[in-house]
């Protein structure tokens, strides 16, 4: 895991890594379905064109190249895979098409095959949907060009049958007539993957929000999309939030969008997500700069690794009360804490470092036209799962029902689940304000004082709860083992995560 780029060859170089990773993804489901379509031929040429070819081996080549396409696919998709790696196993791929196209040829005719031709189909899609720079793609156009030549030298190293044929003009004949197009077509499929990477690369240079070069998305939400920058300026990685304007942006979602960058910008602490700037250009699209981040939330943390151990859940919890403790005291309600705004990074030499992100939906308590609810009215802002009672009956949110929601997303890092499961909002708010959380030790083992910690951020009234994200810090703080999640555990976890 690691945070932002220090410079921008440094960020292009990631970024082309990510792009070549997408560009194999896409290639071998492509080849997945192109290469066993091409069977009805093989069954039209071994039963009707060439009576008595083996149709069955021609399955096995089948198999084989498909298998390598899956294999090849499935690396594209492993985040920790070396691109060099997944770059071969895509080479690899082609090549065998190539060798397997070849080799059945050998049965349709030898030298003289029109079968041969299949390898110029090889060659054009791997240029269609592989566009590379042709310093990197010759090797593979080249193997794939000479792959019928050297199956053919092959055979008449073994077989007398094949020598004679290469010793035959009319063979000869039939063979260079077909080769030529062969050649040409790996030519060809070389410079148009090459002139395709150069229009992308491009398209791709021209992509320039005010300072800010766009590089590659990075996610999308209900509000706009973000993408990974590079700052022209600073000279630094940015995440860059856009709302463009649209029949589909109302005035409030701008409001929000402002208000995020409002919020976020007055709070300093390490623990909340860094906004850098806020702006709009003139065709209409807004923007937010904040930090970049490499890491992962932590609703994806315990979807992959399952729950948490307390001391590490606990941890991640204390870590986002430092953020709301300056929130709170700024006036900021987040409204909207969850594990999906928790996002775990790496800073300095610390692992499982915790950022609160997403202030789009915050209340500023105490400021003039603050509480406005920007929503629609009737609509409640947050995520059913993890608001409090008080909020689904109209109350206006304050430090508590942020600790609430606290609560909740310690529920979900230690079991999994939320604590509540309903099928309709209606089913859920009626949870929320009714029934009593389950006990996770129950059916797993957890320290009782963590548990008891949970509940009480669960209670339904508000003045139950803890009464400020200082004091709900000092009650897991007392509570937590830190011997029992250590910098060394979380640097054996995150060594042996491929998906990190």
């Amino acid at each position: 895991m690691s945070t932002g780029a220090t410079g921008e060859p440094a960020a292009i170089a990631e970024l082309d890594v990510e792009a070549r990773r997408r560009t194999v993804q896409r290639a071998m489901r492509i080849g997945l379905w192109i290469w066993p379509s091409f069977t009805v031929l093989d069954a039209w040429m071994c039963f009707v064109a060439y009576p008595g070819a083996p149709f069955s081996l021609f399955l096995v080549y089948r198999v084989v190249v498909e298998l390598a396409l899956f294999l090849a696919y499935r690396a594209s998709l492993a985040p920790g895979q070396p691109i060099r790696q997944v770059a071969l196993a895509q080479n690899i791929s082609f090549s065998l098409a190539a060798l397997g196209v070849a080799l059945m040829a050998v049965h349709l005719g030898g030298i003289q095959s029109p079968y041969m031709h299949g390898i110029s189909i090889v060659a054009l899609v791997r240029a269609t949907v592989v566009p590379e720079p042709w310093r990197r793609a010759w090797p593979a156009f080249a193997t794939i060009a000479l792959s019928f030549l050297l199956v053919m030298g092959a055979g008449a190293a073994w077989s007398s049958a094949a020598r004679e044929a290469w010793l035959t003009a009319d063979a000869l004949k039939a063979f260079v007539s077909n080769y030529v197009f062969v050649l040409a077509s790996a030519l060809i499929g070389l410079i148009t993957g090459h002139l395709m990477w150069a229009a992308q690369e491009q398209v791709y240079r021209a992509r320039r929000l005010g300072r800010y070069r766009l590089q590659v998305p990075i996610g999308k939400g209900a509000m706009g999309e973000v993408w990974l920058a590079w700052d022209l300026s600073l000279r630094r990685n940015v995440a860059l939030k856009l709302l463009r304007q649209s029949g589909d942006v109302s005035a409030s979602m701008v409001k929000r969008f402002e208000r995020e960058a409002l919020a976020a910008s007055r709070l300093r602490g390490p623990h909340t997500v860094q906004i850098y700037d806020f702006g709009a250009s003139d065709d209409g699209i807004y923007y937010l700069a904040m930090e970049h981040l490499s890491g992962t939330d932590l609703r994806t943390l315990v979807a992959q690794a399952g729950p948490l151990p307390p001391a590490r859940a606990a941890d991640f919890i204390m870590q986002a009360c430092l953020s709301l403790e300056e929130a709170h005291s700024a006036g900021i309600i987040h409204r909207d804490i969850k594990p999906h705004n928790l996002f775990v990074t790496q800073v300095g030499e610390r692992l499982d470092f915790v950022k609160l992100l997403d202030f789009g939906i915050v209340r500023f308590r105490g400021l003039g036209g603050g509480d406005q609810q920007l929503t629609r009215t009737g609509f409640l802002a947050g995520t059913p799962a993890y608001m409090a009672p008080e909020l689904w009956l109209g109350a206006a949110a304050d430090e508590r029902s942020d600790i609430y929601a606290l609560g909740v997303t310690l529920y979900y890092l230690l079991t999994g689940t939320t604590p509540f499961d309903a099928s309709t909002t209606q089913e859920m708010m009626a949870a929320h304000l009714e029934r009593v959380p389950g006990r996770p030790s129950s059916s797993a083992v957890l320290p009782p004082r963590i548990e008891e910690i949970m509940l009480r951020c669960l209670a339904k009234r508000p003045e139950d709860r803890y009464q400020s994200a200082r004091d709900l810090y000092l009650a897991l703080e007392s509570a937590r083992n830190p011997l029992e999640w250590t910098p060394e555990h979380a640097r054996a976890f995150w060594d042996r995560t491929e998906w990190k």
